[in-house]
Formats: structure tokens, sequence, C-alpha cells
């Protein structure tokens, strides 16, 4: 998905007017790839990434350190950050607002925290997307089941930005992308940008779903599987010009 998400918003890094970054912080770094390419790209700068799994890699640039930490427990960083990179955590911080309240705290003066989120709810410019919509049916009862246990899954940018303000941010912007899923787009960028929605979708959904609804909602795994190859025959479709907003 890291792909996906990094074609579509033009292949940057980050959008935060930080100049010559001295320290940064990937909080959720997952498998690490923002951080490691980061320290590659600015080596004169000490890049950290933090996650509660350590699937990390090994071999890693010089510049570049790993920890296990809970994004939503105390942060007890002892240096302050010229950026504070978040990627894909609306669904799984469960204290989003605090979390956007401490990143402020490691900040040094004039630091930026930049958060790239979407939202596991396809729409279509074209009204494409078919009313009877299995990917849609996956969708709402996937939100169901993950909202019982407090996460929200569908990213709200006009929440996002109203906890910065209230946080005491200043200049808290808002920029709009959209990541297609299928390689179905004119733009060869976001057409390969669809291709690896498509793949990484086809190959997780399994993954993605199975713990939601078997624990959450008390389905079997033979109805899941059922809706998924349903979710998956639908994804093959090019006549639906579907995206996820960023």
């Amino acid at each position: 998905m890291y792909h996906a998400v990094r074609l579509s918003v033009g292949n940057r890094l980050f959008f935060a007017p930080v100049e010559n970054p001295t320290s940064v912080l990937d909080i959720g770094t997952g498998t690490g790839i923002w951080a490691i390419e980061f320290a590659d790209t600015y080596p004169a700068a000490e890049v950290c990434g933090t996650d509660l799994s350590p699937i990390q890699p090994s071999y890693v640039p010089p510049n570049l350190q790993f920890e296990i930490a809970d994004a939503d427990e105390e942060w007890t960083f002892r240096q302050q950050f010229d950026l504070v990179h978040s990627r894909v955590m609306n669904d799984t911080s469960l204290k989003n607002c605090k979390s956007t309240q401490t990143s402020g705290v490691v900040l040094k003066p004039g630091g930026w925290v930049e958060s790239q989120e979407f939202s596991y709810k396809r729409y279509s410019d074209d009204n494409s997307i078919p009313a009877d919509s299995r990917i849609t049916e996956w969708e709402n009862l996937w939100t169901e089941g993950i909202n019982k246990i407090g996460l929200k899954g569908h990213c709200d940018p006009d929440l996002v930005m109203q906890q910065m303000r209230d946080a005491g941010f200043i200049n808290v912007a808002r920029l709009n992308f959209k990541m297609p899923i299928g390689p179905w787009a004119k733009d060869k960028r976001l057409r390969e940008a669809g291709m690896f929605g498509y793949v990484n979708l086809m190959d997780g959904f399994y993954g993605l779903s199975v713990k939601v609804f078997t624990q959450l909602l008390a389905w079997q795994v033979e109805e899941l599987q059922v809706l998924l190859a349903q979710c998956r025959q639908e994804l093959r479709r090019k006549d639906i010009h579907g995206y996820w907003p960023m």
C-alpha cells in the first residue's frame, strides 16, 4: 500500500515546508519503508521510526533507528523533532486526539506535524460504483465491526484539523488526493498507483477482514470467504472507476 499512497501524492515523501531537516520522527512506521526512504534522501537528518511491532529490517541507513513504542501511551523522547510524520493511522490509533496533542510536545519551535490518511470508503466521480456493490457492503460491515472497539476506519479530515487546532497548532492545512483502486486512470502515475492498490486488496482482503468479521461481527469464516470472493470479482471489473479519498 505504501507505493499506492506514494504515487497518489505525486511521489512526495512529505509536504510540510521543512528545509534541511535534522531530526524526524515517523509514528506507526510499520515496515519502515517511509523512514528508510527519508533517511536515504536526507542523510544529514537523524530519523526515528516507532511501532508496536518489530517488523522492520535490520539493514538500514546509519542515520535511522527503530524503536518499539505505542503512540497512544506516554512519549518519552529526549530530543525534539523538525517533523513528526504518520501515515494510515486512522484505523489503528484508539486515541488519535491524544497522539495529535502529544506530537506538539516533541516538536522543535517551528516544527511540523504531517498526517497522511485515506478512507476505506470508495467514491467515483462518474457514478460507476454499482448500487449493489459487494465491496461497498464489505466497507460498511468492516466499519461497523471496528466501530465496536472504538476505531473509525474512515478518516475525518475536518475532525483531524480541529484536533490539531485544539492542541494549539497553527497554519493547519489540508491537501486532497485520490488513490485509484484498479488500473483505470488515464494518467500513467495514477494508473500505476491503482495497480498497486488493486494488488494490495486482492492479496490483503482476507487479512484485513478476518478478525473484524469473525471476532467482532460473529461471522463464520466460510461466510467471509464467499463475500471476499465476490469483492475480488467486482474488483476485476474495468468499468468501475473507484478511488479512496486521501
